[in-house]
């Protein structure tokens, strides 16, 4: 048996699997994208073989209103041409009304989260996660040097990471209770990094036999190929023609989520595509996070208003930036290259 064929086997063992031990009552959650997709097809192999009937299984996709117009299309087409069995919900909250009450997402989910509780009170300890190396060790949960202004009393934006559980988990949530389910497949894997390769990796180093299981409050959520690497995705996608949305075939997309979402490394990358397929898409991710892309250095060399606004803010976070430096770590190098370009006048007493 081949590398692929044993991944392809262990993920359908796993949804027929949860499929009879629900009897039934389990979905998938449907973003639209590569790994979901990926998902499906694994489903659809299971039907061809007649180990689960056919489209027994609903894909629930969450329209929230600020995923990629390509990834509506294709949920559509994939509802109309390959799977029918496809359930569309909607959020109870906008994103507008999320930020709003809220506030907005900032660098991932984790620190996010840090984030916000710094805001209300600096001196928790799991605030303190941010800034203070003798609390935490770990990279993930400390900011960086750059994202320092962020500290600052001035800093204007109120952070949250309320955005992905009240506009996906809640929904899917209130789908599952609504229709009595009692499990579900995802296609998050492990090799996306992050927050998810250490819920998986810790897991594992707990003995866990089942890490791609997991459950709370009576429901099994299943994470299908949780185990399944790039190169293993790809090779499937292409044995088994899997469709995908023009988000990867044309865009070039590596992958897809809310189209304005802050979270991740290529998020230059992600809004230059926006302006280029998606302009109105381009111009309402700016509306929303304009403020959190430049708070988070991102340069969109593309668009010169932008980029106009961005030097002018961050004269001002350069600033905030070093005073926050100056006082946790004052040794580090954008202290030291602040003093030396803004000379004496750097070094007053900033507290």
């Amino acid at each position: 048996m081949s590398e692929l064929d044993k991944h392809i086997s262990d993920a359908m063992h796993r949804i027929e699997r949860l499929y009879y031990e629900t009897d039934g009552k389990c979905y998938l959650s449907f973003s639209g994208g590569k790994d979901s997709t990926i998902v499906l097809a694994v489903i659809k192999l299971c039907e061809d073989i007649g180990t689960i009937p056919k489209n027994a299984i609903p894909a629930v996709f969450c329209d929230t209103k600020i995923e990629l117009d390509a990834t509506v299309d294709f949920v559509h087409w994939v509802k109309n041409n390959w799977y029918s069995n496809v359930k569309i919900i909607k959020t109870e909250k906008s994103f507008v009304q999320v930020i709003k009450e809220f506030g907005k997402p900032f660098r991932s989910k984790m620190k996010s989260h840090i984030i916000s509780l710094y805001q209300k009170n600096p001196n928790l300890k799991t605030a303190r996660y941010l800034y203070d190396d003798t609390v935490c060790k770990s990279y993930k949960m400390r900011l960086l040097n750059k994202d320092f202004h962020i500290l600052h009393d001035s800093f204007p934006i109120k952070i949250s990471d309320k955005c992905c559980d009240i506009m996906k988990k809640k929904p899917f949530a209130k789908y599952g209770k609504d229709n009595d389910m009692t499990g579900y497949f995802s296609g998050m894997r492990m090799f996306e990094g992050g927050k998810r390769e250490m819920i998986f990796q810790n897991r594992i180093n707990s003995g866990d036999k089942r890490p791609c299981t997991h459950v709370s409050g009576g429901i099994a959520s299943v994470s299908t190929i949780f185990d399944w690497d790039d190169e293993i995705c790809e090779e499937f996608i292409q044995k088994y023609n899997v469709p995908l949305s023009r988000a990867y075939t044309e865009y070039g997309e590596e992958r897809t989520g809310c189209s304005l979402c802050p979270y991740g490394l290529n998020v230059d990358k992600q809004l230059e595509s926006l302006h280029t397929y998606e302009p109105n898409k381009y111009k309402a991710a700016l509306y929303f996070l304009k403020d959190v892309y430049i708070a988070q250095g991102v340069e969109f060399p593309f668009d010169s208003d932008y980029m106009k606004e961005y030097k002018e803010k961050w004269v001002e976070y350069e600033k905030m930036r070093y005073e926050m430096l100056k006082k946790y770590r004052p040794d580090c190098m954008i202290c030291k290259k602040y003093e030396k370009e803004h000379g004496q006048s750097a070094q007053k007493k900033l507290f």
